[in-house]
């Protein structure tokens, strides 16, 4: 099974176990699905009428948060269903109400479900219902009273179909007064069709269309040029799924160019509601006229710099009301005094918004300006661009905030250089200037936070500027010489919008002016807020446009980013960060890898204790690189103070580095270091304690200190399997090493590594194993070296352990990531054995592997990778009768162990390492000999009980 079409074949096995009946089994492959593709709702929508289909509670439960969070996210009709039957299911008349509502108001009501929404009603305490059908049929069912019809406020007769009312925003139908579940029906949902049209070789159209409000009914178009002809339109068979519309029944159209004759353009494709669909209005002609761009012909830099402007923020408002308040707040307290803000009501279908810029206009707070239909963004900008003319503009998006201090910041940085055009603070969400992770998806800051990091840009970066290839609209102030030499956005080629601004600079880069990032400044965004499929389906027909007019865009911008001249600034940033965040109790320094497992959570666990007692806790960890796979070790060390990555510019390329990373610590008063592992650093990381002259502590995890292959595994020979090694003599491990390799990638030999961790552990204030039985190994190697032993659980907890079934079939669960030193190959023997016997034994993976296709092939189940605190419950839900521990290094502690506990099973491993004590001290379970075959292993899981009389005394070496 290739391992990238997985979660595809997961999915299907569970939809073919599903219609079988089996839903026990379609569970565990749509879960299984749904963790190889956590991001597909799709799958998440499955799995969530699977849940409301087993009649648990639990069931019931996980299904209504399921359906909750795809409703809210994808406003899609089977979530809003599947939680209006989850919601009554569970009695919870008013939720099932307000999901009714919600649905109705916006999606049109099959039939299955009509009976459905009159109990939801009558539960409700309300008079009946209403909605809509595919058709345009106004429902109302209301057992015969008298209905109240109501259009935006004002009463109308009752309406048959919708096309018989004037145009309106909403309908809200009553019964004395009470409204009908479903009201006041949101009309613009109702009828919208969602869409986007592009120019086609030839001089043609093309595009696609739905409904959303009703996926399965064909949308109405209609394609009109300047003087209202019209032309017709062909639907084609519905599209293929797109990962951008997981949920939309797409239909494609086209209009040659010769059913185009005789039209002037441009051209409209509308909706019923006379709404352009995105990419509209365009024109075939227009478009192939724009020449080209050669690349490199650009005129020299402007020389002379202006004089400053009065200054007007330009704000186009469209949807979410609470966003845009939030925005507007935020400029009126930034604004510096005189500035005049400009907002474009860009044809809100939300009254409630329109309403709200009526009363800040009246207010006196804002000019405001209302577009007759919804044009886009760049025919808004260009409204307020025109009311502001001769101003420096500040355009600004509605879902922004602005921290105080942020645009005088940019006004100094667009009037540093007199050839500089445009100025763009940094943001969380802003491409090529996003701050901290240069990628994007940093989360959104609150306006507090933004204050504090602007307050941080501004001292670290204080009114530095770098040349960009591109402004970004979000916050981009364009200084009112330019805006007159270059013009307005070209709303007649990039419609409602993406690329514009782009094109915009690019147009004045050709006359001399130049873009700039204002380092010192940093403005929130939120980001796609109104990201539907056409907008993105738009965004691609605009960059393909944008890209043919300037060849050389992509490529200037890719060297822009390869450059990354903007790493400095960010660095400094992250410094600033940093060095905020300390305390007066100085800090605790900790190093370790970034391989997850057992080895993060202990360390997560000790920053959180360090962070209680009053002391910073600093991790160093190899930061990981563009290209992982392809980057050997040393990886440059990265800082953070509570999660890996919160600081990804605050790297460290050692040994070059080293004396800045030192004085930095130093700074931090740091008190102490941990030493947790070493793999992936540099050595250079070995000797900051002794920089520092702190003590330092040492964590031992596994047995790196003197075993290059880190956890005693060995192979005689080449082509042998793995097996515990049995700790020779230095010249035994040599051998091993030559046969096997390095896997602490430091070319160490063995010798110089058992001197090093010698000396190491000689000036160790202390030394921290978390069993006996490891403390135990490194005494050994280590002769006089007498570690502490600190158990990373309580092992003396009680836990409720059920006895697996007797008789029957039993299920087998191994927990955590397997691979091949935790018995991977030794647990494919076991299910081939179980086959090849017919042995009633079911094998299970709570987790994930890098060869999951291999264990699915031998009829092991395989749930997929798990995340933090969810093992036990996972574990639960598998119903497995028995925890198998196959792994054949003597681990050091096994943080699944405890997992198999919690979840209530008794533990069955080899009789080696701290997996092998822990069961033996509590007694809960058994331990085999190593080497036992894979079939005596077997009859062991299939018959062993425990002596629940002397459960201790029970749980001897089995023989």
């Amino acid at each position: 099974m290739d391992k990238a079409i997985a979660p595809a074949e997961a999915w299907q096995s569970g939809l073919r176990a599903a219609h079988a009946g089996d839903l026990g089994t379609a569970r565990l492959w749509l879960e299984r699905a749904l963790r190889l593709a956590p991001n597909d709702p799709r799958i998440a929508l499955d799995l969530a009428y699977l849940r409301l289909a087993d009649g648990t509670a639990d069931g019931l439960s996980r299904a209504t948060e399921a359906f909750a969070a795809l409703a809210a996210r994808y406003d899609v009709a089977a979530a809003w269903q599947g939680l209006i039957v989850a919601r009554r299911r569970a009695n919870d008349a008013a939720a099932a109400a307000a999901g009714a509502a919600a649905f109705l108001a916006r999606h049109c009501a099959p039939e299955e479900m009509r009976e459905m929404l009159r109990l939801v009603a009558a539960g409700a305490g309300r008079p009946g219902w209403c909605g809509l059908d595919a058709a345009g049929a106004v429902l109302i069912e209301a057992a015969g009273r008298r209905v109240t019809a109501r259009l935006d406020g004002v009463v109308v007769p009752l309406p048959k179909r919708l096309e018989a009312l004037p145009a309106g925003r909403q309908l809200a139908l009553s019964v004395n007064r009470v409204a009908l579940l479903g009201s006041p029906l949101d009309l613009a949902a109702l009828r919208r069709v969602e869409g986007v049209v592009a120019c086609a070789a030839g001089g043609g159209l093309a595009g696609w269309a739905c409904r959303p409000a009703a996926l399965e009914a064909m949308p109405e178009l209609a394609l009109r040029d300047v003087e209202g002809s019209r032309a017709e339109l062909r639907f084609g068979e519905a599209l293929a799924p797109d990962e951008d519309a997981p949920f939309l029944r797409r239909h494609g159209f086209e209009v040659s160019a010769e059913a185009l004759t005789g039209l002037r353009p441009p051209f409209r494709i509308v909706g019923p509601d006379g709404a352009d669909l995105a990419g509209s209005p365009v024109d075939p002609a227009a478009e192939a006229a724009v020449a080209p761009v050669v690349p490199g012909r650009e005129a020299a830099p402007v020389r002379v710099r202006p004089e400053r402007r009065a200054l007007a923020v330009v704000v186009p408002v469209y949807r979410d009301l609470a966003i845009t308040k939030a925005c507007l707040a935020s400029v009126y307290a930034a604004a510096p005094a005189g500035t005049r803000i400009i907002v474009v009501d860009d044809a809100t279908p939300e009254p409630a918004l329109a309403a709200w810029a009526d009363g800040e206009a009246g207010a006196g707070r804002i000019t405001l300006i209302r577009q007759p239909r919804n044009g886009g963004f760049p025919a808004a900008a260009n409204a307020g661009c025109q009311a502001a003319a001769g101003c420096d503009v500040l355009l600004l998006n509605s879902d922004t905030l602005v921290p105080p201090g942020a645009i005088e910041t940019l006004l100094a940085a667009v009037y540093a250089q007199a050839a500089n055009g445009s100025a763009t603070p940094l943001s969380n969400e802003a491409t090529i200037l996003s701050y901290p992770r240069a990628a994007g998806g940093n989360p959104m800051p609150t306006l507090e936070r933004s204050a504090a990091l602007n307050a941080l840009a501004a001292s670290a970066n204080g009114v530095g500027t770098v040349e960009i290839p591109t402004a970004i609209g979000f916050c981009m102030l364009m200084r009112h010489d330019c805006i007159a030499a270059t013009g307005l956005f070209r709303a007649e080629l990039f419609a409602q919008g993406y690329g514009e601004e782009n094109d915009w600079c690019l147009r004045a880069r050709q006359l001399g002016y130049r873009h700039v990032a204002a380092t010192g400044a940093l403005v929130a965004h939120h980001g796609g807020v109104s990201f539907r499929a056409a907008s993105r389906a738009l965004n691609s027909r605009n960059w393909t446009l944008l890209n043919r007019i300037y060849p050389d865009y992509h490529w200037s911008v890719q060297r822009f980013l390869a450059a990354d001249r903007l790493a400095p600034a960010r660095r400094r940033l992250d410094l600033a960060r940093f060095e905020a965040g300390r305390v007066e109790a100085g800090a605790v320094l900790l190093i370790s890898h970034n391989h997850g497992g057992g080895v993060a959570r202990q360390v997560a666990e000790e920053m959180a204790a360090i962070r209680a007692g009053g002391q910073r806790p600093i991790l160093l960890f190899p930061g990981a690189p563009a290209d992982p796979a392809g980057t050997h070790f040393p990886w440059d060390a990265e800082l953070t103070d509570d999660a890996p990555g919160d600081y990804p510019n605050l790297r460290f390329v050692l040994r070059a580095m080293l004396p800045g990373l030192i004085d930095l610590l130093r700074a931090e008063r740091v008190r102490r270091v941990v030493l947790q592992h070493g793999l992936g650093h540099h050595p250079a990381v070995r000797g900051i304690a002794a920089a520092l002259a702190v003590p330092q502590d040492i964590v031992i995890h596994d047995y790196a200190s003197f075993c290059p292959r880190v956890n005693l595994l060995t192979r005689p020979e080449r082509q042998a399997a793995l097996r515990y090694c049995g700790e020779p003599s230095v010249a035994g491990c040599i051998a091993c090493v030559d046969i096997n390799g390095d896997e602490t990638f430091e070319g160490l030999s063995v010798p110089r590594l058992l001197s090093r961790s010698a000396a190491e552990f000689a000036a160790a204030a202390r030394i921290i194993a978390p069993s006996a039985d490891a403390a135990r190994r490194i005494a050994r190697h280590f002769p006089g070296v007498q570690p502490e032993v600190t158990p990373w659980e309580d092992d003396t907890a009680t836990f409720d352990l059920a006895p697996p079934r007797r008789g029957g079939r039993r299920k087998i669960v191994v927990i955590g990531g397997i691979g091949v030193s935790k018995g991977f190959d030794l647990l494919i023997e076991c299910a081939a054995d179980a086959v090849q016997r017919g042995l009633p034994l079911d094998f299970l993976v709570a987790g994930g592997s890098a060869k999951d296709a291999d264990l699915l092939t031998a009829g092991i189940f395989v749930t997929g990778a798990y995340a933090e605190g969810e093992a036990a419950g996972l574990v639960r839900e598998l119903g497995a009768d028995l925890a198998f521990f196959p792994s054949i290094w003597p681990e050091t502690w096994c943080f699944t162990l405890g997992e198999a506990w919690r979840a209530g099973l008794y533990a069955v491993a080899f009789d080696l390492g701290a997996q092998s004590a822990r069961i033996k001290a509590s007694g809960r379970g058994a331990v085999l000999p190593l080497g036992l075959p894979a079939g005596r292993i077997n009859d062991t899981l299939l018959a062993w009980q425990p002596d629940l009389r002397h459960s201790r005394a029970a749980n001897k070496t089995m023989t």
